[in-house]
């Protein structure tokens, strides 16, 4: 692997986290757009159960913060009271997008999940810095 500031975190290798680390009864996955899409989709997959999604705004594409706290732009219209939902987002490092998530999901057993980070699951981490996807050059 590379270094940690760089990363390149291959789908099969993702694929194989998941399936190791992700167990549990969960009624639901809700992934964060646009990072936490990807794992959520393979967790949904893993798990067979219906994937959701939400979009908060927090960091730019160069990682920096665009508002002092993240933003919810659009939330979900499913019913998640008594739930428990699995809440997936790409990388956790201050955890202000994934409490602000929970903020939305009132009412709902939440398991955070990242790529890499802090969370309940980490299937590459902790670290403190990002991801560097295949697709960004």
């Amino acid at each position: 692997m590379k270094s940690m500031d760089h990363q390149i975190i291959e789908l099969d290798a993702m694929m194989a986290a998941v399936k190791e680390k992700v167990n549990g009864s969960f009624d639901m996955v809700i992934g964060i757009e646009r990072g936490g899409i990807l794992p959520a989709y393979l967790a949904s997959r893993w798990l067979d159960i219906p994937l959701a999604s939400m979009k908060i705004r927090f960091r730019d594409e160069k990682h920096q913060p665009l508002t002092e706290t993240p933003i919810l732009v659009r939330g979900i219209q499913e019913d998640v009271q008594g739930k428990h939902i699995l809440l997936v987002d790409d990388v956790g490092n201050s955890g202000a997008t994934l409490r602000r998530a929970a903020e939305e999901l009132k009412g709902a057993k939440i398991t955070t999940l990242v790529i890499s980070g802090n969370a309940n699951i980490s299937l590459f981490g902790p670290h403190n810095r990002c991801i560097r996807w295949p697709w960004d050059k």
